[in-house]
């Protein structure tokens, strides 16, 4: 074969989903502390750019000026001494709470990706009571994300790299 469908078949049994991932938090209690009552969660990177277009150029350049971090996630409500106790004496007191977060990836391999986001702040709405008859009670939250995500695990592949003829 002359190496162009090297790539094309991918060994699927390294395929994450999301019985895979977990979210952890340190409050100041101290020790993380595992959000199995999170359901859903998403951290995002969001890059700002400055369009540029110079004299005589039909095309428009970006000039890279600023990324922001974001956190949101959604919990069945199970408990509130983790966090949303923590918010409201905060508040209370005059002060916003910060948070740190773990998200974690584990294959069945033993490989696990786990990021590290620090000085996570409330950002935009958190839901304190969302109430609906005949349903579950879920609470949301969003954060900013105050230092740049650091990698404790990252995924490897065992293959290589192999360049595509």
């Amino acid at each position: 074969m002359n190496g162009f469908y090297d790539q094309s078949v991918q060994d699927v049994r390294k395929a994450i989903s999301g019985k895979d991932g977990r979210l952890f938090v340190t409050n100041r209690a101290g020790p993380n502390i595992f959000l199995a009552e999170v359901d859903t969660f998403q951290m995002q990177f969001s890059f700002k750019n400055a369009d540029w277009q110079p004299v005589g150029s039909l095309l428009q350049y970006a000039i890279p000026t600023g990324c922001s971090v974001t956190l949101s996630f959604t919990e069945t409500v199970i408990r509130d001494d983790v966090m949303v106790i923590e918010l409201i004496e905060d508040m209370q007191k005059g002060y916003f709470p910060s948070f740190a977060f773990q998200g974690a990836l584990r294959r069945r391999d033993g490989q696990a990706e786990r990021i590290v986001f620090d000085n996570c702040v409330p950002d935009g709405s958190v839901d304190l009571m969302n109430i609906t008859p005949g349903e579950l009670v879920k609470r949301s939250w969003n954060f900013r994300v105050n230092s740049m995500p650091s990698a404790l695990e990252k995924f490897v592949t065992t293959e290589g790299w192999k360049p595509v003829n």
